[in-house]
């Protein structure tokens, strides 16, 4: 009896030894990032199923994205959407696409004539990924997550890259997320006051900020809890913006405090966790 204790306590400080608590970590989870990089877009939201980029900053956030991706342990993107050809958005894309798998790329449907849209092309050229120009709307699974990109309902005037701008819809355990790019002026206009489902939890707020005519009306439509702000303390979102957003009273993240995190777990939205 004395020797089956024993054996029987070896046993339990072997396991107590060899147990992982992260192996015990809710896996049914959404962890969305906001990379403070200054006036510029720069989001990932993962899950256990799907690691998603929408947009990639600057040229010379190229390197600093790709190092932060790697610290929180993504080494594959299943998604890469680049919203429009503005620098801001996809200087850096270039330089993610060089340094990390990506399984699919999407674009626009539409061209420009740039130095950074340029050197993202010559990256698509090297790409093993599946790369889409959008002329529809897509609509994607990953496991629990729904994945919705809108194409622009304004077409191209060789002018005004924000009105071309992918729109992000997520849907995950009840909780949704709309990514805006830089929607402004008639494409914003369109969304507001068109038949799109805008209501969001979470919303990335269009175009850094900056106030536009149709703000107030989409903080009607969309009726979120939390904000994200893409800006900088050198360019801070407009005092119009923010005082259209008192219209629902949300939480406001901006990512010139620094990167902002928000932890999604059985229905309840936490910061930084």
């Amino acid at each position: 009896m004395k020797r089956l204790l024993t054996i029987l306590l070896i046993l339990l400080f072997l396991i107590g030894c060899t147990y992982d608590p992260t192996e015990h970590e809710d896996t049914k989870k959404l962890d969305l990032y906001a990379f403070s990089i200054g006036k510029a877009d720069a989001l990932l939201v993962r899950t256990l199923d799907a690691a998603i980029m929408i947009d990639a900053g600057e040229h010379g956030d190229g390197e600093r994205l790709v190092e932060k991706l790697r610290e929180l342990g993504v080494e594959k993107l299943d998604f890469l959407i680049l919203t429009h050809f503005d620098k801001d958005h996809i200087g850096g894309a270039d330089t993610v696409i060089e340094n990390l798998p990506v399984d699919r790329i999407v674009l626009p449907g539409y061209e420009k004539d740039s130095k950074q849209y340029s050197q993202l092309l010559a990256a698509l050229a090297q790409t093993d990924a599946e790369v889409s120009y959008l002329l529809q709307d897509l609509s994607l699974t990953f496991g629990e997550l729904e994945l919705s990109i809108w194409v622009s309902p304004v077409p191209f005037d060789g002018k005004s890259d924000n009105e071309q701008s992918l729109i992000t819809k997520i849907l995950y355990q009840g909780k949704s997320y709309l990514f805006m790019g830089d929607a402004v002026g008639k494409e914003l206009e369109k969304l507001v006051f068109g038949t799109r489902n805008l209501t969001c939890d979470v919303l990335k707020l269009p175009h850094h900020g900056v106030y536009d005519e149709n703000t107030f009306a989409l903080m009607a439509a969309a009726m979120p809890s939390h904000v994200i702000i893409c800006d900088s303390v050198k360019n801070p979102a407009d005092a119009e913006t923010l005082q259209a957003m008192e219209l629902v009273d949300p939480v406001i993240l901006q990512t010139k405090a620094g990167d902002v995190h928000l932890t999604v777990s059985e229905g309840v939205i936490r910061i930084g966790e």
